[in-house]
């Protein structure tokens, strides 16, 4: 009897060491065939869509994945929805241009810091040729923003809480009129689409100048008023508290990388071949 239990056990035994052997040569055997399956290394950048309707980001982050053999997907939004998904964590850094804005995320614990990286300006586009573009030529930008009320002329607003939406209301409030005028249309749109709009409708709209330079070859628009220090278009790197510490090491490179000499040189010259003049400026 107990001969019978010992050659059972040894059986067992056996079966078990040709199963492991197995799976361990099978293991191999995928590894050296490359199909095994690797971790790879992701970051989700929410940004806002001035961004990605230029093309910046394209072109300037395949240097960082190719450095940190990092995948950066990219999640174009207003400022004010890429804030809210920075709150619920489904961002892990963010690239947006609402100072205020940031500097509450901040404040309130879902960020940690706030680097402007670089600057371009907001400006005043209108139809081409409108009747009343010259009366506003030499106007500051919240008497643009009067006048275009007092006349009831048509206007495209974003209307949807981006950082250019909220430096539209900010003129507004400079004005001392309000925007209940009845030519007044809010499109809950990203730069690009509010550009369109503006030019199938005649409409006036305020736009950065580097979305506009990137789309015009496209639109019935013309700068209406021109860029000056009060239109100045900031744009920083917000990084997210409570992320884990890989996340969090990724997140701080890629700050660093947009700090770095090369890079700041890239945004420097970006968009002069093409459109004779740069999208950005960096801070000498």
């Amino acid at each position: 009897m107990r001969n019978k239990f010992l050659s059972f056990l040894t059986l067992v035994f056996l079966s078990m060491t040709m199963v492991a052997c197995s799976s361990t040569a099978k293991g191999d055997e995928q590894s050296k065939s490359g199909d095994s399956k690797e971790t790879v290394k992701e970051i989700t950048l929410v940004t806002t869509t001035s961004l990605e309707d230029t093309g910046f980001l394209e072109d300037t982050l395949k240097g960082f994945e190719d450095e940190n053999d990092v995948e950066v997907n990219v999640v174009a939004k207003g400022t004010g929805e890429a804030l809210e998904l920075g709150k619920s964590k489904d961002a892990d850094i963010l690239f947006v241009h609402a100072k205020q804005k940031e500097e509450d995320f901040i404040a309130e614990g879902y960020g940690v810091d706030r680097s402007e990286i670089m600057y371009n300006y907001f400006v005043v586009v209108g139809p081409k040729d409108g009747a009343d573009n010259k009366s506003m030529k030499d106007l500051s930008a919240s008497d643009v923003f009067k006048y275009i009320s007092e006349n009831n002329l048509p206007f495209i607003s974003r209307g949807d809480e981006s950082g250019t939406h909220t430096k539209e209301l900010s003129l507004w409030e400079k004005s001392g009129v309000d925007n209940s005028f009845e030519n007044y249309n809010e499109v809950g749109k990203g730069m690009a689409a509010t550009l369109q709009m503006a030019s199938e409708m005649k409409a006036y709209a305020l736009t950065d100048i580097g979305t506009f330079l990137a789309t015009k070859d496209n639109l019935d628009l013309e700068i209406v008023k021109q860029a000056d220090d009060s239109l100045k278009n900031v744009y920083s790197i917000v990084t997210i508290s409570e992320l884990d510490k890989e996340m969090k090491i990724i997140s701080d490179k890629l700050v660093e990388y947009y700090k770095s000499e090369s890079v700041q040189k890239q945004i420097k010259e970006y968009g002069v071949s093409e459109y004779g003049e740069p999208l950005f400026f960096v801070f000498e």
